[in-house]
């Protein structure tokens, strides 16, 4: 691992959990790791430590100082924004009688040590398949964007924006790669999206969040699921490892390793819990069912987390797009598809359905979104 990368980690760590930083004397590649920690959707963590590190804010150019303040005051608007948004819209589905559950995001930035210095992305609401479109009719006239009507017909949600947020409405949370695997996962999702949810309070509003059991095991699935997709963040295993952290006492762990056994995600939750355990700081004992006998694949997994970006965003297909939407789409699936490939020996059972999804459903979802996008 490289010296910027290293401190990287150490800055990281300090931001999550408090501790000290470990900087080498004579270290200045501070662009460097500035630059990582905005390609894993970390600056905010990691600039506000750079910063007020007293032993560290001196050794850093002015410059490079001045932009992570202001990235952190833009990221702290805009986090007062989606709260904002966040509220208005579950009040307006409650008064017409519609529950949601917020899924991700803010409801992960509350348990940070400092929720606003969480890199803010979308609003993701879960409302099922019941009213799906009746949520489509409330939130039309709030909405400065919104899908066609057509997106209700396809996919796991539909889009809209409120001013410049983004907001998605889920039917159901994702879909699995085989129809064996996907009817377990919908039963799973189904039953901790509606039992023994966990609300969380925003702007004086009690906002439901999904149950602990269920919650510990979706956070994962996501990022597991982008991880052999396109990419993930460090973001995406920080949100992960301060959920374990701050609910870990509330978890069913028989129910959850149920869960994990009956989807063939035990191997690698235990893979990406080392990742958790020896690069972020989290304690072996508070990670559940922690097995350091399957550490030897966490600095591999590193690697490719470091060298992508968050959603890969350093990655050629999405960083040299075009203007023809079919050609970008083929060229996504393509990419998709041959990092798959690449990830079989690490992943070799899931990683191989996972191309199988993707070549089994990619042209049908290409068809469907171009259908939506040009209205026909």
């Amino acid at each position: 691992m490289q010296s910027h990368e290293e401190v990287f980690f150490s800055l990281l760590r300090s931001g999550l959990w408090g501790t000290s930083p470990e900087v080498p004397e004579g270290f200045d590649e501070w662009g460097k790791v500035a630059r990582l920690a905005k390609s894993q959707s970390v600056l905010g963590v990691v600039g506000d430590r750079m910063l007020n590190d007293s032993n560290i804010s001196s050794r850093i150019p002015a410059e490079l100082k001045a932009r992570i303040k202001t990235f952190i005051m833009a990221n702290m608007m805009t986090h007062g924004k989606l709260n904002g948004v966040l509220v208005k819209v579950v009040g307006e589905l409650d008064e017409a009688g519609i529950r949601s559950v917020l899924l991700k995001g803010q409801g992960l930035a509350y348990y940070y040590p400092k929720p606003e210095l969480r890199q803010c992305g979308d609003i993701d609401l879960y409302v099922g398949l019941e009213k799906y479109g009746d949520t489509y009719d409330v939130l039309k006239p709030l909405a400065s964007s919104i899908d066609d009507r057509k997106a209700l017909e396809v996919g796991k949600h539909y889009d809209l924006y409120i001013g410049k947020i983004a907001v998605e409405v889920h039917r159901y949370t994702d879909r699995y790669p085989t129809a064996s695997l996907d009817r377990i996962y919908q039963e799973v999702s189904l039953s901790g999206l509606n039992k023994g949810l966990v609300p969380i309070e925003f702007n004086g509003v009690a906002v439901n969040t999904a149950s602990d059991d269920y919650n510990a095991f979706y956070i994962f699935s996501h990022l597991f699921h982008h991880f052999l997709i396109n990419g993930l963040g460090m973001r995406h295993l920080s949100d992960w490892m301060l959920f374990l952290h701050s609910r870990g006492e509330f978890i069913d762990k028989d129910s959850l390793k149920n869960i994990l056994e009956s989807l063939d995600m035990l191997e690698p939750w235990q893979d990406f819990g080392c990742v958790l355990v020896t690069y972020l700081g989290m304690p072996a004992e508070e990670f559940p069912f922690y097995e350091s006998s399957r550490g030897h694949k966490a600095p591999k997994i590193v690697e490719r987390i470091l060298d992508e970006g968050n959603f890969g965003q350093e990655r050629g297909v999405y960083k040299n797009r075009g203007r023809i939407y079919i050609l970008n789409k083929a060229r996504a699936m393509g990419a998709h598809i041959g990092r798959s490939f690449g990830l079989l020996f690490l992943f070799p059972r899931h990683s191989f359905r996972q191309i199988w999804h993707t070549i089994s459903n990619g042209f049908a979802k290409v068809w469907n979104d171009a259908k939506i996008r040009f209205g026909r």
